[in-house]
């Protein structure tokens, strides 16, 4: 996936993201949820999420990422993430 010229310069930029966890993830569906740091889980459906590069297949429960939220008419959503570490196999 090519980045979009407002990735790269939030890349450019250097900002951090909220970090979060992977705690639920179901491929076959797409969709999956990641708990943040305070212990909100967030949905995420993969088709809509910019994967800021990393490949969907290395997408899965347990992996920190970074993550960007937007608000729709059914709540908070992720719309990036980025893996940072893999989780515990």
């Amino acid at each position: 996936m090519k980045n979009s010229e407002f990735v790269r310069a939030l890349k450019d930029m250097k900002l951090k993201y909220p970090e979060g966890e992977v705690t639920n993830y179901f491929p076959d569906k797409g969709y999956g949820f990641i708990t943040n740091d305070k212990g909100e889980k967030i949905f995420f459906f993969l088709p809509e999420v910019d994967t800021m590069g990393c490949r969907t297949d290395d997408i899965r429960k347990g992996i920190r990422v970074g993550y960007d939220v937007s608000l729709t008419a059914k709540g908070r959503r992720i719309c990036r993430m980025k893996i940072l570490r893999q989780g515990k196999s």
